[in-house]
Parts: structure tokens; C-alpha cells; sequence
């Protein structure tokens, strides 16, 4: 089992350099474009310590963004002082062109499952996601 999950990972990491490659983008800015999609917009130092990058390589992540049009700095609407980086749907629509085959094959997949197995895959992709989430911070010594 342990095998088979690390071969998942595995084929997610390729996966994922495939998508941004495709896109024309790092694999690291695929990854903040998809924060971002899923957390809505954030500050440059959320967006840092999200992605556990230095603020200057969170900058330089932003830009990068910005020049492939995936993200915008924006007005906070709530500080006049603050800068809020926003995703701008292009991203989204980018990747998910790229991801929709794969949806697609996951739906067929995940149809040959009933109710109760489903509830105890996502449990335990929750539980994994978790664990995995808890030993990289572990890892960076309790930060973040």
C-alpha cells in the first residue's frame, strides 16, 4: 500500500510539471495559481508563507503570474494600504482544459465505487493528506 501511494505522488509531481510545462509556467507557479483558485486572493506574504518561499521569491512568483496572466494585484477592498494578489480564471480555465481528460477518467473511475467505499477513500485521502501535511512541517522544524 505504502508503495502504491508513493508511485501516486510520484505520477502527481510529473503530472503537475507536465500541466505547467504545457502551460508555459513553473511547476511552483502552477502549484500558487492553484492556492490561489482554491483560497481566493491573498496577500504576497500569505501567498509566501502558504508556499513556504522567502517574500522575495514570492514577489518574483507574483510577477511571474502576472506577466502569464494567471494572477492580478488588486486593491484590498478592506485597506487601502494592502495589495491582495487575485486570480484572474485564466489559470483556472488553462489547467482545467489540460485537467479535463484526466476528470473525466477519475469520474469513470470513481463510478465503479458505492457509497460506503467512497466515504472510506475520502477518508482516508483526508487522513493522508493530513499526515502528509503534519511530516512536511515537521520537517521545515514546526514552521508553518
Amino acid at each position: 500500500m505504502l508503495s502504491g501511494l508513493r508511485a501516486l505522488s510520484a505520477a502527481d509531481g510529473v503530472l503537475n510539471a507536465a500541466v505547467a510545462a504545457a502551460m508555459g509556467i513553473h511547476p511552483t507557479d502552477l502549484l500558487a495559481a492553484d492556492v490561489l483558485d482554491r483560497d481566493g486572493p491573498m496577500t504576497v506574504g500569505a501567498l509566501a508563507r502558504t508556499l513556504h518561499l522567502s517574500p522575495g521569491a514570492a514577489t518574483a512568483l507574483v510577477d511571474r503570474l502576472e506577466r502569464a496572466g494567471l494572477a492580478a494585484r488588486r486593491p484590498d477592498p478592506t485597506s487601502r494600504r494592502r495589495v491582495l494578489v487575485t486570480p484572474t480564471g485564466e489559470g483556472a480555465d488553462r489547467s482545467e482544459a489540460l485537467f479535463a481528460p484526466l476528470v473525466t477518467r477519475a469520474e469513470e473511475l470513481l463510478s465503479g465505487y458505492g457509497d460506503e467505499s467512497l466515504t472510506l477513500i475520502e477518508g482516508f485521502v483526508r487522513a493522508a493528506t493530513h499526515l502528509i501535511s503534519e511530516h512536511a512541517r515537521a520537517i521545515r522544524g514546526g514552521k508553518g
